[in-house]
């Protein structure tokens, strides 16, 4: 065994142990040893994310991918980075590419349509929220932000088709009610608005944006019904 392989197999009995920080040293002997080592450099990337140090994620990712272009976990993972650090072209660059090596990545689709939302292509956000979904229904998230999408572009209806299906898999959202309640308040559906915003503050009471809708929709009612 040679000696980056070593620190290979050390660094992984740290993980086991959650010693993070000791891994870390443990991943960077193994790069003084072998400085070509993409496996290495993937994972102390993936410590550094850990720790927030988004910075030194980044760059060791794009060395990762520099050893090996085909590492679509890689690119997954650098295109989640660069978007927590707010650089969305470049992580829609880094999800495609993801996908342009594992096109059953669904995922990282998914992923490419928060960017693209976050960065004002609403109508490209749309379709890879529906791409996810249409190839892997499992993916619950994608159908919330699917409906999302629905409401900046003022589709109600088919909002709360969304966050129906959303909460089908995720019964307990109270962000996924909230968002029922003003879709059906927005449809003139005010029963079903006032059901939502309830559920809503039932599952989280301290959801004051339920509350205050509810209580303003209440108030209304009982002035003028």
């Amino acid at each position: 065994m040679g000696k980056a392989e070593e620190h290979l197999d050390n660094a992984c009995s740290c993980l086991r142990l959650g010693k993070f920080n000791d891994a870390i040293k443990e991943y960077q002997k193994a790069l003084e040893a072998d400085p070509n080592n993409a496996l290495a450099h993937k994972s102390l990337a993936a410590l550094y994310y850990r720790q927030t140090k988004l910075d030194e994620t980044i760059s060791e990712y794009e060395k990762a991918i520099e050893l090996n272009p085909k590492y679509s976990d890689a690119h997954y993972e650098l295109g989640i980075s660069l978007y927590r650090r707010g650089r969305l072209e470049d992580a829609i660059r880094s999800f495609k590419e993801a996908l342009k090596i594992n096109p059953n990545f669904h995922i990282a689709r998914y992923w490419l349509g928060l960017s693209y939302y976050y960065g004002g292509r609403l109508s490209e956000a749309i379709e890879a929220f529906k791409q996810t979904i249409a190839n892997e229904p499992n993916v619950a998230i994608a159908y919330y932000h699917l409906g999302i999408a629905y409401t900046r572009e003022d589709k109600w209806k088919s909002a709360v088709a969304e966050f129906e299906n959303f909460l089908k898999k995720t019964p307990n959202s109270a962000a996924a009610h909230y968002q029922l309640g003003v879709s059906y308040y927005k449809l003139g559906d005010v029963d079903q608005a006032i059901e939502h915003f309830r559920r809503a503050v039932e599952i989280d009471p301290s959801d004051e944006r339920s509350r205050k809708n509810l209580d303003s929709i209440e108030e209304l009612r009982s002035k003028f019904f």
